[in-house]
């Protein structure tokens, strides 16, 4: 399992990158923005330890370029009590959030979760692009595609979507959906579903408050319908034949 920790305190690596290769981690090291963007770049991590609170540079625009180029694994680091500050990292580029200052036995059950998440993502994942119908998603490039619309998705989202794709037609259990997307299950999990669905709608429905692609099943889950009945008009717009099961 290949580590990057980035932290503008020396000390604070040091002492984790001594630590954590004690116990077997391959760890790389950084503590600048122009450093980590090498780091990740060269060593391509599996997983990524990051203080929000970096001296040159914004972390979560870090986090998102790099993504790009390398998408890992992201545990942030932080010593903000701003909840908003939270929402915004894990509806974003964050896959965990732990705040400053913790216990060595938490980190690392953060990361042996997220380790059995990547097995567990690599076993299950046939490929990074997945199409379901007239909706194409790629994984790595947090990309869309519905007919000939590209659309830009978060991380999370497209993680959600390719998962969604790829069983097609059959229902996602909230359980599955957090095993996938977050690794692990916590409280308030299911709300976060519920947001990421409304603004995955609110992105490739024709009409977002009356989903033909993406259906709610009360009580289980989430289905993708890969065929209800849509057309685009003369000005490239969709139109809603016969809409599927709400």
């Amino acid at each position: 399992m290949k580590l990057l920790v980035i932290d503008s305190d020396r000390h604070m690596v040091e002492m984790l990158t001594a630590w954590l290769r004690t116990l077997g981690y391959d760890v790389s090291r950084a503590y600048t923005g122009a450093q980590a963007r090498t780091e990740w770049q060269e060593q391509e991590p599996d997983i990524v330890v990051i203080d929000t609170a970096l001296k040159d540079v914004d972390a979560l625009e870090l986090c998102r370029d790099m993504q790009r180029i390398h998408d890992a694994l992201i545990l942030v680091l932080t010593s903000s009590g701003d909840v908003q500050h939270e929402v915004r990292y894990l509806e974003t580029v964050a896959d965990d959030y732990m705040h400053k200052p913790f216990f060595p036995a938490q980190l690392i059950a953060r990361l042996r979760a997220m380790s059995r998440r990547t097995r567990s993502t690599l076993q299950q994942r046939p490929a990074s692009r997945v199409t379901a119908g007239p909706i194409s998603v790629d994984v790595l490039s947090h990309e869309a595609r519905i007919f000939d619309k590209t659309i830009r998705l978060t991380p999370t989202e497209s993680k959600l979507l390719h998962l969604l794709a790829t069983n097609a037609n059959h229902v996602c259990t909230q359980d599955q959906i957090v095993s996938y997307v977050w690794g692990y299950g916590e409280a308030g999990e299911s709300s976060l579903i519920k947001a990421h669905i409304r603004h995955l709608r609110q992105k490739i429905e024709p009409d977002p408050g009356s989903p033909c692609y993406l259906l709610t099943i009360p009580g289980v889950g989430y289905t993708l319908v890969s065929s209800p009945r849509i057309e685009q008009d003369g000005r490239g717009q969709f139109r809603e034949l016969q809409a599927a099961s709400r």
